[in-house]
């Protein structure tokens, strides 16, 4: 977004505020007319398609409820829909918004790439980068979120979402207010200074022994979510599932040998603070 700055490539450096640690800093980028909780807020457990399945059993999984709720998502502005002829240049977009706004869809990259413009300038505290994605576990008919991680510690410059349309001659609609992505803060050196071992599970002989444990009470629990299931299924009556679905680890509980753990099931990010004058 080159309006944001003068195009010379030198500059006197100036003192800057200092961000806290493990603090993630939104800028309003200059001329940027938004409210803020149109653009941004922190992630949704739920999902259309989630609430579509009979019973929406599938809230019942724990670990695709956490991954729901890391982080903060970027919403989109403006409903437009986003045509792909297949070409290569970026007129080979067609994108037609339902009004015109500076941080709508368009065609910037060429390839079937659709961009929006975000209109936030992310720094974070020295440690911290931002990891860039489409929301987790969320569908849509013909494209897919590319992923990103940004240099956020030190990038003075705002970063782009962008989706790769995946079918030619189709029209995609994207919905004022869905989420096109969500943000993680992620620690630089975390990857490079963590070791990936590969050992014999036997070589852990405590480790396996929980394993175990863990694995007779699921089964346990398996069995109990089948003989509800079948005694609902001849008496007509709802299907009791307190206390049956997921309880070992909503509860962090293993078999006996195992007990309870501290155990976060979801995550509730805080929201974002305004902070401008």
């Amino acid at each position: 977004m080159g309006e944001i700055m003068d195009d010379a490539v030198s500059f006197i450096p100036l003192p800057q505020r200092k961000i806290a640690p493990n603090t993630i800093r939104a800028h309003v980028v200059p001329g940027a007319n938004i409210t803020p909780d149109a653009h941004l807020r922190p992630a949704k457990i739920k999902r259309d398609w989630m609430d579509a399945i009979p019973e929406r059993y599938i809230y019942r999984c724990i670990p695709l409820l956490a991954a729901n709720t890391m982080g903060w998502e970027l919403l989109n502005p403006v409903t437009s829909c986003v045509k792909w002829d297949g070409g290569v240049d970026v007129t080979a977009l067609n994108i037609d918004s339902e009004k015109v706004d500076r941080f709508a869809a368009s065609s910037h990259f060429g390839n079937g790439i659709v961009t929006w413009y975000v209109p936030f300038l992310f720094k974070t505290s020295p440690e911290l980068g931002l990891i860039v994605t489409g929301p987790a576990n969320h569908e849509h008919n013909h494209a897919v979120p590319l992923n990103a991680f940004i240099r956020t510690d030190w990038l003075p410059f705002p970063f782009t979402m962008n989706w790769r349309m995946t079918q030619t001659d189709t029209e995609v609609t994207f919905q004022a207010g869905d989420a096109i992505a969500c943000i993680l803060p992620f620690p630089l050196q975390m990857l490079e200074d963590t070791q990936l071992e590969i050992s014999d599970l036997a070589d852990d002989p405590g480790f396996l022994a929980e394993v175990n444990a863990f694995g007779k009470a699921r089964q346990k629990n398996v069995q109990a979510q089948q003989a509800n299931a079948a005694y609902a299924q001849e008496t007509g009556e709802d299907m009791t599932t307190e206390g049956v679905w997921n309880a070992q680890y909503v509860r962090a509980k293993g078999g006996a040998e195992v007990g309870f753990q501290q155990h976060q099931t979801i995550f509730k990010v805080n929201p974002p603070v305004d902070k401008r004058r």
